[in-house]
Parts: structure tokens; C-alpha cells; sequence
């Protein structure tokens, strides 16, 4: 049989087990048998399917706080916070950028001293915010970016921190007089919080259309709704695909982004990677790869393709020369939500 027919088989296969068993509802009801028998790390992880729904009425809010943080003055942020929350900041500025009156964002996931240096000079310090962002409260990396720049800027008011209820950061923020304190919803993991106050404040800052990042996830969100055929479903479709790719063989999930989304990569390449390596299995995100010609390619690849026509075009010659090619069409970089 066709390599790609077969494939295309199994995704089938696997799409009609997932309505046999109601994977779907049951992921919606956050029902942890869904990954494991065990419910450690899975039932406090899955708010990320919700928060889109809680953040949109806190997006007056994040605006306000934002425009008056422009109106003192402030024209930087540094946003301290390592891994998985920190990418998404970091792509809502490199894909969006800043918008007339707003603050500049750097990203700050480093403890190298010529790199903590750099950010340094290259800041007007009497005019930068400090975003201290940590879940646990306790990263050892961005308490010493806090430590840091505390004893550069003794004043509460230019740092604000998010984090989770009860965290020693919480407690920290109220003993320094932090200007803000975010308390982010704690069923969330970090590479998960895009769309939480982890992204959102930040997204705020740079001036960001909150409302059209979360109307896209609503959007999505419906489409993947729990009373969606399996079929109809482009989570599961998406989903099926990789995983079937990948117990077949082709297990590099190579990213073909849009220029005006290419930052996007970053976020992916970290939450597949991390999610799916475990318990001694994974799949390898390839990012920001050039792509070659078809024939350098061997059956070890499946191609995942983010945005319109200019991206249909790239992938219309592996496609042609049999490679497995998923294409998620993306008409306006606001639709990343």
C-alpha cells in the first residue's frame, strides 16, 4: 500500500477509536483516564481549555492597567520568567509589535551575565517596567532577575509580578510594594498559558488586540467543541495526524510557518517537545529549518504548514513528491489566539 494512503488510513482509524471511546467530551470534562490512571499533574494542568473564556472579561482591565502604566512615563518592559510562559509574550512581540504609545517588551530568559548586561544598557532603566513572572513563585532564575534589578531600582512600583494564589513570589510582591499583582488561575501549566495572564499581561503592555486574540481561541474552541464528530474536529485531526505520523515513523514534525507568524515556531517547538517527551517516547519539533528540495527528504518527516497561499506554494512540491503535508490555513496573524 501507498505510504501516504496508509497513513491516511490509520488517521482515520484513530479519529473513529476517538469517538468509540468519547475522548473528546471526556478531555472537555477534564477527565485525567483520558492520558493515565493517575490524576498527579494532569488535573490541576488542564484550565488551559477554559481560560480564554475567564480572561475575556478581565481584558478592560489588562487595557486600563496597561494604558496607565504608558501614562507615568514608562515606556520599557523587561519581562523575567523562564521556559514555556515566556515564549508566548515573546512571539505576541515579535509577531504584533508595539503599538504607538505603548510599552516595548524584552524577554529576559537567560542567567548569562553578558546577556543580563546587555538588556541592562540597552533600557532606559528610569523608564522600565520589571514583569517578575513565575507559577511556582519559587524559579530560581527569575527570583535572581528580580534580586538583580531590585538593586538597580528600589522601587515597588516599576515591578509587577504574576504567579499563582499563595506563592512566596505573591508574598514577596506585597512585602516590595510591587505596583501589580496578577494571580493567575492554578490548573494551568506554564508552556500552557498563552492566553492567561503569563501572555496577556505582557500582550497588554505592547498594546495587543486582546479581544481579537481571544475571539480567535473562542472561535476555536467551538470548532473543537465536545459535540464535534471526531472527524470534524480540527484538534483531533491535527492531533490524530502527528501521532499516527510519528508511531509510523515520522516522528519529525518539521513547522512551514508564514513569515508573519514565524516566531510562532518558537511556542510550538517547545510545547510539543515537552509534552510529548515523555516516559521515554517523543516527537521532534523541527523549527525554522530552510526548506530543501523534496529529495533530501527521507519518510521520517511529516510537514505542518501555518498560514494562506504563500505557505500552500512551499508545500505544494514536498506534496507532490509524496510527503506527508498538513496545512492550517491562516488568513490574519490575529487568529494565532
Amino acid at each position: 500500500m501507498d505510504p501516504l494512503q496508509e497513513l491516511e488510513e490509520r488517521v482515520g482509524r484513530r479519529l473513529a477509536a476517538l469517538d468509540e471511546n468519547e475522548t473528546i467530551p471526556r478531555i472537555w470534562l477534564k477527565d485525567f483516564t483520558v492520558w493515565r490512571d493517575d490524576p498527579a499533574e494532569i488535573t490541576d494542568r488542564l484550565g488551559w481549555l477554559t481560560v480564554h473564556e475567564a480572561m475575556r472579561g478581565r481584558v478592560p482591565e489588562l487595557e486600563q492597567f496597561a494604558s496607565s502604566c504608558a501614562a507615568d512615563g514608562l515606556t520599557h518592559a523587561v519581562l523575567a520568567g523562564m521556559g514555556g510562559s515566556s515564549l508566548a509574550p515573546e512571539v505576541l512581540r515579535e509577531t504584533f509589535g508595539v503599538s504607538p504609545g505603548m510599552l516595548d517588551l524584552v524577554v529576559l530568559d537567560t542567567t548569562h551575565p553578558d546577556q543580563i548586561l546587555a538588556v541592562e544598557r540597552s533600557l532606559p532603566m528610569d523608564r522600565t517596567l520589571f514583569v517578575i513572572a513565575s507559577k511556582s513563585g519559587t524559579t530560581t532564575e527569575t527570583l535572581s532577575h528580580f534580586a538583580y534589578f531590585w538593586e538597580k531600582v528600589r522601587d515597588g512600583s516599576r515591578f509587577v509580578a504574576i504567579t499563582d494564589p499563595g506563592t512566596p513570589l505573591e508574598e514577596l510582591a506585597s512585602e516590595r510594594g510591587f505596583r501589580r499583582t496578577f494571580l493567575n488561575p492554578p490548573d494551568i501549566g506554564g508552556r500552557y498559558s498563552a492566553l492567561s495572564y503569563f501572555g496577556l499581561v505582557p500582550g497588554a503592555l505592547i498594546g495587543t488586540d486582546l479581544v481579537g486574540l481571544l475571539d480567535g481561541a473562542a472561535d476555536m474552541a467551538r470548532a473543537c467543541a465536545s459535540d464535534a464528530a471526531a472527524a470534524n474536529n480540527p484538534g483531533a485531526r491535527i492531533g490524530s495526524a502527528i501521532a499516527e505520523a510519528a508511531m509510523a515513523g515520522r516522528d519529525k514534525v518539521t513547522l512551514v510557518l508564514d513569515q508573519h507568524v514565524r516566531t510562532f515556531g518558537y511556542w510550538v517547538e517547545q510545547l510539543i517537545a515537552e509534552s510529548t517527551g515523555k516516559d521515554g517516547k517523543g516527537i521532534v519539533p523541527v523549527e525554522g529549518e530552510d526548506l530543501g528540495g523534496a529529495g533530501v527528504y527521507g519518510a521520517d518527516r511529516l510537514f505542518v504548514g501555518i498560514g494562506a497561499d504563500n505557505v500552500d506554494k512551499e508545500l505544494a512540491a514536498l506534496r507532490d513528491a509524496g510527503q506527508p503535508v498538513v496545512h492550517l490555513w491562516l488568513d490574519d496573524a490575529i487568529e494565532l489566539g
